[in-house]
């Protein structure tokens, strides 16, 4: 039996977690099978074309790889970097950017690593994304003058920007907006794996483990509900209570668990994983409004903060 399940393990490797060919995670619509998916791309592009006279392709050396990112440059003094999840690429922040840019921010999208036009071939769920995002902060802080930076994470793009805010950053990393966090990447891919009808044990576990061997980052460590603990910036949860991945009972125990000196949470009745905007999205635009004004409102922008390491 742990033959045949190896032989889907693999393959659920390969598909989800490795880059080798590198037209894979291209720039584009990363699912055409979902009308929705497709819906929210579209409307993402007509956005993106309506103020494509502010895009602008920008270009990140970090170590030996080739990093790319659309910056939309209103001259704001202050910039949100959107990071997707899996499968989503630059194109994508594009949908996610028309609340932030009214609310007065510029916006990064980035090809995250092993997506787009970034070089890389393996999926490192987080860490690697963590530490991009520390690198794109720099360089918008350098070379673009703002002082003011937000992360904004999509699924697992919410992980890394964890990974960014954890430990010693800069402190003109500001804040974040967690759109779908989920608790532990156990949890989540379990759940994927159920979704897509294959079995679980002892599947997971043998594509945990070429992702542990492969991909040079252990899975079971990638547990937000720890990471978050260290994390004393302001954060907006955002989750649907129809995310069959990312489960809303779960975002209240993050919730709960996070030592932000600000923090929020508004649950979107219609939600499902990676499509909240889209099914609520006047209660979705109106919760990141307030949560911006609420920064500016009370200074968070300026702030020394002591928190009980436990």
């Amino acid at each position: 039996m742990c033959l045949y399940t190896n032989k889907i393990a693999t393959r659920l490797f390969l598909n989800q977690w490795r880059r080798d060919d590198l037209s894979k995670y291209p720039r584009g619509c990363s699912d055409k099978d979902f009308d929705y998916h497709v819906d929210m791309f579209n409307q993402g592009m007509l956005y993106r074309k309506s103020i494509i006279d502010k895009v602008h392709e920008v270009s990140l050396v970090v170590g030996e790889d080739n990093l790319r990112a659309e910056y939309y440059d209103f001259g704001y003094p202050r910039t949100i970097i959107i990071m997707p999840g899996r499968m989503e690429t630059a194109l994508y922040g594009a949908y996610y950017a028309e609340p932030l840019i009214k609310a007065g921010y510029n916006v990064l999208c980035p090809d995250p690593y092993a997506h787009g036009l970034s070089d890389g071939k393996v999926l490192s769920l987080g860490s690697k994304e963590g530490l991009d995002a520390l690198s794109w902060a720099q360089f918008l802080h350098d070379e673009k003058g703002q002082n003011d930076i937000g992360l904004f994470g999509i699924c697992g793009g919410s992980t890394g920007a964890l990974y960014a805010l954890k430990n010693d950053h800069p402190n003109y990393l500001r804040f974040l907006i967690a759109d779908s966090m989920f608790i532990t990447f156990f949890d989540m891919y379990r759940r994927h794996i159920i979704d897509e009808h294959k079995p679980v044990f002892p599947v997971i576990y043998q594509v945990l483990h070429k992702i542990k061997k492969y991909n040079h980052v252990n899975p079971y460590l990638v547990t937000p509900k720890k990471i978050i603990k260290n994390v004393k910036e302001p954060i907006l949860f955002l989750s649907g209570e129809k995310d069959i991945f990312a489960v809303s009972k779960n975002a209240g125990k993050l919730f709960k668990l996070s030592k932000s000196i600000h923090k929020e949470i508004v649950y979107l009745p219609n939600g499902r994983h990676s499509h909240l905007r889209y099914d609520d999205k006047e209660i979705y635009d109106q919760a990141i409004e307030k949560f911006l004004k609420d920064l500016d409102l009370h200074n968070y922008y300026s702030y020394e903060v002591n928190i009980d390491a436990d």
